[in-house]
């Protein structure tokens, strides 16, 4: 997810901002840096068999960095996904994709200096890597995007919170096919979207995030737990005395959540209603 404000000076992959979280989640990388990874924990550990303590450190260091680097990339990305969805929102505090990129590239390095090149050639791994990274993933967003930010609450809480409920939400979602009911499947995914929603509104519209926060904290987490041992029963085929009830308990979120979506809006409304009272009464005061 790339930022519409910086990074304009070149061409680089960006992932289509329509898909999921999951989608989001570098799956395929992560499984080549612990691939790389594992080789080099490998080595650390034929090292120490042959009391090169050296060298198993070394190893160890530059697995931990593989790996270290993937979650920090995902993590990176998961909040640029926020970020660039919202129409408020502060950049992110920690630069999780950039000192991902900084960690991959001195491991890189450093496994090249360890395998023989020369210090040189060992500092333009260095900063080919750096550059590869930048035009494939980029760097994390450094502008905070507040300008008519109404409070002094913190944007990188809300981040955290809604890097959640999409995790949640997809949860729900990956659940949903599991199971062999057409009703629940469609329940389920009938909530999904209902959560959804009210994440997309406060991503633009995140004052009204104290009105939406039980929904997307305590409702989303219950129904997603509720979710999970429902379609373990009904994997184990022990559901069937439980299947109205918890049908029943999916319409009623779906009902209330959509009561509160549009309670939201009509908020938006009415506030703007005022808003343009007040310019009316002002501009007549000015004749």
């Amino acid at each position: 997810m790339s930022s519409s404000n910086s990074y304009n000076s070149a061409q680089r992959y960006t992932p289509n901002k329509k898909n999921k979280l999951s989608s989001y989640t570098p799956i395929f990388t992560g499984i080549v840096f612990l691939l790389i990874g594992i080789k080099y924990l490998s080595f650390s550990i034929k090292a120490l068999s042959n009391g090169e303590n050296f060298y198993f450190i070394s190893g160890l260091v530059i697995f931990a960095g593989f790996v270290n680097a993937f979650l920090f990339l995902r993590k990176g990305i998961a909040l640029e996904k926020i970020y660039n969805n919202s129409k408020y929102a502060k950049a992110p505090k920690i630069p999780y994709k950039t000192v991902a990129a900084v960690m991959l590239s001195l491991v890189s390095s450093y496994s090249a200096y360890l395998g023989g090149y020369s210090l040189i050639t060992s500092i333009l791994f260095f900063i080919v890597m750096l550059i590869g990274w930048y035009l494939y993933y980029g760097f994390d967003p450094f502008e905070d995007k507040i300008d008519g930010y109404e409070s002094d609450r913190s944007a990188q809480r809300i981040m955290n919170l809604l890097i959640k409920a999409n995790e949640d939400i997809d949860t729900i979602r990956q659940l949903a096919q599991k199971s062999t009911s057409s009703e629940i499947k469609n329940s389920m995914n009938g909530m999904a979207d209902a959560f959804f929603s009210i994440v997309e509104h406060i991503q633009n519209e995140p004052d009204d995030y104290d009105k939406a926060r039980k929904y997307l904290v305590s409702y989303l987490q219950e129904l997603t737990n509720m979710s999970k041992i429902y379609i373990k029963l009904e994997l184990q085929n022990k559901h069937q005395t439980m299947k109205e009830s918890f049908l029943s308990t999916l319409n009623s979120s779906i009902e209330k959540l959509n009561n509160q979506y549009e309670k939201l809006m009509d908020d938006d409304l009415i506030d703007l209603d005022i808003k343009i009272e007040v310019m009316k009464k002002r501009l007549q005061n000015e004749d």
